[in-house]
């Protein structure tokens, strides 16, 4: 990118990078690294041309959270807590990572996102 001229950096952390769930410390230390990460190398490289954010997705219905929607009891917490009442699908996350990628977001930078049905508005 720095040959280039620049680009536009999106790193995956998650809501567990800006709150926090008893059971998943690891989890949530890791995500908050992402997002810690994200604003130092967003402040390095900005005036290299090179735009670096966060996504910070909600609950998502995949592969890996499958078994949460399997079990109607983790379910229902997710989808009680969620002013939306719902899970996000895959491609709402990707609409946000070109978004961020694109040059509608010039402008934003070291930035982290919730892509999250309004689950951290609380």
């Amino acid at each position: 990118m720095l040959k280039a001229g620049g680009g536009a950096i999106v790193n995956n952390a998650s809501i567990a990078g800006i709150i926090a769930d008893p059971g998943i410390s690891a989890y949530v230390a890791a995500k908050h690294g992402v997002i810690g990460l994200s604003k130092a190398a967003a402040i390095e490289y900005a005036s290299q041309g090179i735009r670096i954010n966060a996504l910070a997705p909600g609950l998502v219905e995949t592969a890996m959270t499958k078994h949460w929607f399997d079990d109607p009891q983790i379910r229902s917490h997710f989808l009680l807590n969620s002013p939306i009442g719902r899970a996000a699908r895959p491609e709402e996350m990707a609409g946000m990572v070109l978004f961020l990628c694109s040059d509608l977001a010039s402008f934003a930078v070291g930035q982290t996102f919730a892509v999250d049905g309004g689950y951290t508005a609380h």
